[in-house]
């Protein structure tokens, strides 16, 4: 099973407002919502890509300063397959964080 992680920092909106433009990203980023926690800033997703299941899970951290935690998983594909999604994905979330 491989496995990328990814942290990025969020300069400018509080972790509320992060968490939100998050949310309303993944339509945009073409996966399905599985669950969602609020209180916890917490997002998991999966998409089936290629014929390969991936699972994706996006946390925003309360603290300072703002990140979005992004963690890509997947039975089948290589880590820098992953690598190269959660650019993308990360990608369409800071062109969403923009507007």
């Amino acid at each position: 099973m491989a496995k990328f992680e990814a942290k990025r920092e969020v300069g400018g909106m509080t972790a509320s407002e992060c968490y939100q433009a998050c949310l309303s990203s993944i339509e945009l980023i073409g996966y399905k919502l599985f669950k969602k926690r609020d209180l916890a800033y917490l997002i998991i997703c999966n998409e089936t890509i290629e014929g390969q299941k991936i699972n994706l899970s996006l946390m925003v951290p309360l603290g300072s300063p703002i990140t979005i935690n992004l963690s890509l998983s997947s039975d089948k594909m290589d880590g820098s397959a992953l690598q190269a999604e959660a650019d993308r994905i990360l990608e369409i979330i800071f062109t969403n964080l923009k507007t």
